[in-house]
């Protein structure tokens, strides 16, 4: 090394300030969090999520706090990817199998698509608090009485608290608190129970067996959209998300219920994390749902091209969610084409017809009963098992060119149960809208990618016959 690389490298080290937060992950121990006082750099990065502390007894936070770190060539990898089975590759016995089908999927790179990289954020979402805190702020926001602990259900690999009846008598709030610290309310008294039918299952009538349940018709009247998204944008603030009623979304509005729904956005980009409501005809809350995290940023990272992601999509292992958005609105087109009469079905199906309750075997009258032929007619035959499905050789190839990609932040886990926010592109292959998946953008070498799970195809046992 010459003298003046050495000086170059010393310009080089003093020029970062000697406070730049850690890259070690003992930076985001929940002890270290409650030393630091959270600060955003620049506010308008986190403009939609809320600042304040997860034990105040006001409102719950998803605090956004920007620590920027530099991946040298010689770190190690962000985190390692958590196992996934879309690339898991497939080992012997399969020409021992018996099953009937074996698809590989090959996927080639339209025109069109772009070569050039670019760079994005990665954010970790971290919990922070206690689960306790979280269920009585939000208890109190959806008044729901009692002592939050831990459920019954919980477990060291599961944490699962509660607050409220767990046997489906009256509303509970349940928080996950893992991952994202994912909670749920849920009020099991908000429609009528099923009407179920019950017809003798003997003679005699003595045994009874259930012949039909069926959902009573909703009744009452209905939260109008315009006042569900203001409410829903009120609870939302109080457990975390800083929205306002223009940024939440209406998912439903039927005889059924009204349903709406805001998302987390970063940067203007719409995240997997979505906060919902859903009222039933009463108007009655029936459910309601959000996270409960701290948004770390984790810094800036070259991503590769859409046309270089390509090679990425046969693995399987490169995948992640995006937000709903991506689902509703082709849910709402649906619901458009179908209030349309557009209908994809080609041929419907006849109405089922059902015997009267009655004694079994009975039918329907004027009908022959089944399984007795009429006088002059041959008995119908025994049926006769099914041929032996042949495994093919070689898995059927099925070519899928991708023709648009769509950049947006993807929610991953690593080995450890974590959650982040990754770059990554949405990435679209014919003219199904159903037609799409998901990919990671990061540049190789920024996250850890395991190896693929090796699967083993048992072949299908003989059946077991009763000598």
């Amino acid at each position: 090394m010459t003298t003046n690389d050495r000086d170059l490298e010393n310009r080089l080290r003093t020029g970062f300030d000697s406070g730049a937060p850690s890259t070690d992950d003992s930076i985001l121990s929940a002890e270290s969090l409650e030393s630091r006082s959270p600060r955003a750099r620049n506010p308008q990065r986190t403009r939609k999520i809320a600042t304040g502390s997860l034990l105040g007894a006001g409102s719950i936070a998803v605090v956004g706090v920007v620590v920027t770190t530099l991946l040298l060539p010689s770190q190690a990898p962000l985190f390692t990817l958590a196992e996934s089975g879309g690339g898991a590759r497939v080992e012997s016995a399969m020409a021992d199998s018996r099953m009937g089908w074996w698809v590989e999927y090959e996927y080639l790179a339209g025109e069109g698509l772009s070569s050039e990289g670019g760079r994005g954020e990665v954010y970790q979402l971290e919990l922070q608090g206690t689960p306790e805190a979280l269920l009585s702020t939000v208890g109190n926001s959806l008044g729901v009485a009692g002592t939050p602990g831990e459920s019954e259900y919980s477990s060291p690999e599961w944490p699962l608290y509660v607050l409220g009846a767990e046997d489906w008598t009256a509303p509970s709030i349940t928080v996950t608190w893992s991952g994202t610290g994912n909670w749920y309310y849920n009020n099991p008294v908000a429609y009528p129970e099923p009407v179920c039918t019950d017809i003798p299952a003997s003679e005699d009538g003595s045994e009874l067996r259930t012949y039909d349940c069926v959902n009573p018709e909703p009744a009452g009247p209905l939260v109008s959209p315009e006042v569900a998204k203001e409410q829903a944008a009120e609870l939302f603030r109080a457990t975390g998300l800083s929205v306002s009623a223009e940024d939440v979304r209406v998912l439903s509005n039927d005889a059924w219920g009204v349903g709406v729904a805001a998302s987390l956005e970063i940067d203007g980009v719409d995240t997997a994390l979505e906060w919902t409501m859903f009222w039933a005809p009463g108007p009655v809350l029936a459910s309601a749902s959000g996270h409960a995290v701290t948004v770390r940023e984790r810094g800036g990272y070259d991503t590769i091209s859409p046309l270089a992601a390509v090679d990425r999509l046969a693995s399987g292992m490169w995948w992640g969610a995006p937000s709903p958005s991506f689902y509703e609105s082709l849910t709402i087109s649906g619901a458009l084409e179908r209030d349309a009469g557009v209908s994809t079905m080609t041929e419907e199906a006849p109405p089922e017809v059902l015997p009267e309750p009655g004694n079994p075997g009975e039918g329907i009258p004027g009908e022959e009963v089944p399984g007795e032929p009429s006088e002059g007619e041959e008995p119908t035959p025994e049926p006769q098992p099914l041929p032996e499905p042949v495994m093919p050789e070689e898995p059927e190839i099925i070519s899928l060119t991708v023709t648009a990609a769509e950049a947006t932040l993807l929610l991953v886990w690593d080995a450890a149960g974590n959650a982040w926010l990754v770059p990554g592109y949405v990435m679209r292959h014919g003219e199904d809208p159903w037609a799409w998946t998901t990919v990671i953008s990061l540049m190789d070498g920024v996250l850890q990618i395991p190896e693929p799970m090796p699967i083993t195809i048992m072949p299908v046992p003989e059946p077991y016959i009763e000598e």
